[in-house]
């Protein structure tokens, strides 16, 4: 108990120190597709983030980060039986990024960011097609990710956000080569 406690304060402690920049941030937000193919099957659950600022470059912050966000659908088919069809999409965006402050205070930021999305889809039934090949299960996709966003700070450590991620997929075989992604959420600066 004595343990507990005292972790829980040194966690209050933390929290509530003073420092000129803080270098880390952590994120939790909701993210939703927008497009056609992808976008109208498949509904975010959750995304997560972690951001580190490494240097400064003027009035610019740059960095590094690591992104993840799951989605999730299932498909309902008509027939008989009916059938329903889970399909699960996990995305990886390592990026670098840079931070602008756009208000005097710098409070409200503008970052924009380029890096790669690592895609795995899992969904529905896995099949042999007629050259033998497995059809379904879980596929891999990567390509090009390039996003842009605007943050605003609460306080000294908290922030709200929201983000725009351009992702370009290098497979030809891909259904959507284009894909966008938006996402809303908050964060913590440590």
């Amino acid at each position: 108990m004595k343990k507990s406690l005292s972790l829980a304060f040194l966690f209050l402690g933390l929290m509530f120190m003073q420092a000129q920049e803080k270098d880390w941030s952590i994120e939790i937000n909701y993210p939703f597709s927008v497009g056609d193919a992808f976008g109208s099957s498949n509904q975010g659950t959750i995304g997560v983030g972690v951001k580190h600022r490494f240097a400064t470059a003027g009035k610019f912050r740059l960095g590094v980060s690591l992104d993840a966000s799951w989605f999730a659908t299932t498909f309902i088919n008509d027939t008989d039986p009916i059938q329903e069809l889970k399909y699960r999409d996990n995305f990886w965006q390592p990026r670098i990024f840079a931070e602008l402050p756009l208000s005097q205070d710098n409070k409200l930021r503008l970052s924009g960011g380029i890096g790669w999305t690592l895609l795995r889809s899992v969904g529905g039934l896995a099949f042999f097609d007629e050259q033998g090949q497995i059809q379904g299960g879980a596929e891999w996709n990567s390509g090009l990710n390039m996003n842009i966003g605007l943050s605003y700070e609460v306080s000294s450590r908290w922030f709200v956000q929201t983000q725009y991620d351009f992702i370009y997929f290098s497979q030809a075989n891909s259904p959507n080569r284009l894909v966008g992604l938006i996402k809303l959420g908050a964060g913590f600066r440590f």
